[in-house]
């Protein structure tokens, strides 16, 4: 081969390299880079602990990937129940900003580790962690008005009853045997100031028999709850039944001497005499109405009355060791408050 054909030969093999080799950094700089990928969880909020019960939310942040980035999660250690954890959303064009929503799930207490990790075509995965503490929480019941008193608007004198159902939490069972959760109205508004003459309305409750509170074991379980008004109390009505008859005798003396002078006298004074005897009959009538039963009634008020009103009672609840029913937190916890019920009296 002459001289000059091989330095054209080494001419073309060093521009196929050369292009080569431009194309392969043309695929290299096509490429994601991991070191550029970024999976960044802040931290969950302070304290770093919540109940077995309770949920929280962790922010994550997702970038330098190209494409769609699918977010899974996962928790050790493993346990049963299991703490969960849901990306919202799972998956999006990066970058983007994902919710790491917790839910103690009833868990054991302890230590648990979320794991985040993001994937995306082509490229390796990217994991980020935080561990989160689950704490125990203890057993107790809900209180909860399930059917509102009835009537709700009574005059006074008179009641109405309402159901009141007991719900486990956490596994709750009332200790004490039949003693069960006692209920009892805490307040009552508005107040009334007690005078010879003015009392508040009062509640009772009506367990099952043979106890003295709502048993719960595992399931829910009712109290009947009794609103009672004080008013006028009717002390019967005035009767003589057996009057009307002796009543019919009362002319009776009288019919007798106006036959005797009728018997005794000649025509026109038995005229008269029957006249008399009619007039007699007739007035005896109608004096018995006045000697018959009275339509009327006797009302008296010894322990005076319930004003007219609107009256609304708190109902609570403790069992024998002292625990009270979960849903009293006021303004500001996390429920509405005790449940309450109303009754009016007009």
């Amino acid at each position: 081969m002459l001289k000059s054909d091989i330095l054209l030969l080494k001419s073309k093999t060093a521009r196929v390299g050369s292009r080569l080799a431009c194309l392969f950094v043309a695929f290299l700089s096509a490429m994601p880079s991991a070191a550029g990928q970024q999976l960044v969880m802040s931290p969950f909020p302070t304290p770093d602990a919540i109940a077995a019960n309770d949920t929280t939310t962790t922010n994550l942040e997702v970038s330098g990937f190209n494409g769609t980035v699918s977010l899974s999660c996962q928790v050790t250690p493993a346990a049963n129940p299991q703490p969960t954890c849901t990306p919202s959303p799972a998956s999006h064009e990066s970058p983007f900003g994902a919710n790491i929503n917790v839910n103690g799930n009833l868990a054991a207490p302890g230590l648990y580790t979320f794991t985040v990790t993001a994937t995306a075509a082509g490229t390796a995965p990217v994991m980020a962690q935080q561990n989160l503490s689950i704490l125990a929480v203890a057993p107790s019941f809900n209180i909860q008005v399930t059917t509102p008193v009835s009537p709700g608007s009574v005059h006074a004198g008179n009641g109405g009853q309402g159901t009141i159902t007991v719900t486990p939490v956490n596994g709750y069972s009332s200790p004490g045997g039949n003693a069960g959760v006692a209920l009892s109205c805490s307040t009552i508004t508005p107040l009334v100031t007690t005078t010879s003459n003015a009392l508040p309305p009062v509640c009772s409750f009506t367990y099952a028999p043979n106890t003295q509170g709502v048993v719960v074991n595992g399931s829910a379980n009712t109290a009947t709850i009794t609103i009672t008004t004080f008013g006028p109390i009717t002390t019967g009505a005035v009767a003589q039944k057996k009057s009307t008859f002796y009543a019919l005798w009362l002319p009776l003396p009288m019919l007798a001497l106006i036959g005797l002078g009728a018997a005794a006298g000649r025509k026109r004074a038995r005229k008269a005499w029957g006249l008399l005897a009619l007039f007699v009959v007739g007035g005896s009538f109608i004096l018995v109405p006045a000697c018959g039963t009275n339509s009327g009634t006797n009302t008296t008020t010894p322990n005076g009355t319930t004003p007219n009103n609107s009256y609304t009672f708190t109902v609570m609840g403790v069992d024998a060791n002292g625990t009270t029913s979960s849903n009293t937190a006021g303004p500001g916890g996390k429920t509405a408050g005790a449940p309450t019920v109303t009754l009016t009296v007009n």
